[in-house]
């Protein structure tokens, strides 16, 4: 079984309806960035011809996965750099709640 197989797609359509639509932005920019710090400078070097250009790998995952259609390739993204458990963990850490306005949290 592949790692890409072993993701459970079930699991990620959960997070991505739990995350508030106005968090989007904010959670995007927030899994950039542990993506590109947690990226192996090879994959670094592909995606931006050298070792240590953090800031321009930042602007081309965040400019790839700015569409909405690619939040489920975003959360994908984050299981298979991250694993399940830990990307659960890093995105309960994010606390999305806050983007819920009052009445929503009073439901």
């Amino acid at each position: 079984m592949t790692q890409a197989n072993s993701i459970d797609l079930d699991l990620v359509d959960q997070v991505i309806a739990l995350v508030p639509d106005q968090a989007w932005t904010h959670l995007r920019q927030v899994i950039v960035t542990t993506l590109v710090d947690n990226m192996p400078g090879s994959v670094l070097q592909r995606l931006t011809g050298t070792y240590d250009d953090f800031d321009r790998a930042e602007k081309i995952l965040l400019d790839y996965y700015k569409v909405p259609s690619m939040q489920k390739e975003l959360i994908v993204d984050l299981f298979k750099i991250m694993g399940s458990v830990d990307a659960l963990e890093f995105l309960n850490s994010v606390q999305l709640e806050t983007f819920l306005d009052n009445e929503m949290r009073a439901m």
